[in-house]
């Protein structure tokens, strides 16, 4: 009886600084406005026009990315699918937004700088992953401007 109450024990304790740790990851908020020029003024100058009200990004975790790793641009597996999009964060650590990137130079050099900005979306939602997974006939996110610039 003894050995089974220091298994049991154990197991709770394993449990107790295992799980906590996995909640611990914040899944930020369920919708987000893409408006990099309104959060980065001093980065992105150009005005953003066709910003993306409520993005679905609960959603994009948890339902579109999964099983759909070979669509994206930035690979990432179905337990951790914020990499998907947030390309350098890793499991167990906290995503920041492009612009906390420490590749953002590189990667606004590819596409001409700041004020195409808006490429770098492009390039990744609808080019990588809406219109692959639209060729791959699976159900797929929008690829026509208004859908997501309302």
């Amino acid at each position: 009886m003894k050995k089974l109450f220091g298994i049991g024990l154990s197991l709770a304790l394993i449990a107790a600084l295992i799980v906590p740790s996995a909640w611990a990851l914040d899944k930020g908020p369920a919708t987000i406005d893409l408006n990099a020029q309104a959060k980065y003024p001093d980065v992105i100058t150009k005005k953003d026009k066709k910003h993306v009200p409520n993005f679905p990004h609960h959603k994009h975790q948890d339902e579109f990315l999964k099983g759909n790793s070979e669509h994206a641009q930035f690979k990432y597996t179905d337990d951790y699918t914020c990499s998907g999009c947030h390309h350098t964060s890793k499991p167990g650590e906290q995503p920041g937004g492009c612009l906390k990137c420490k590749d953002l130079n590189k990667m606004l050099d590819k596409v001409g700088g700041a004020k195409k900005f808006d490429k770098l979306y492009h390039k990744n939602c609808r080019d990588g992953c809406h219109k692959s997974m639209k060729k791959a006939k699976k159900k797929a996110g929008p690829t026509k401007c208004k859908a997501c610039h309302g």
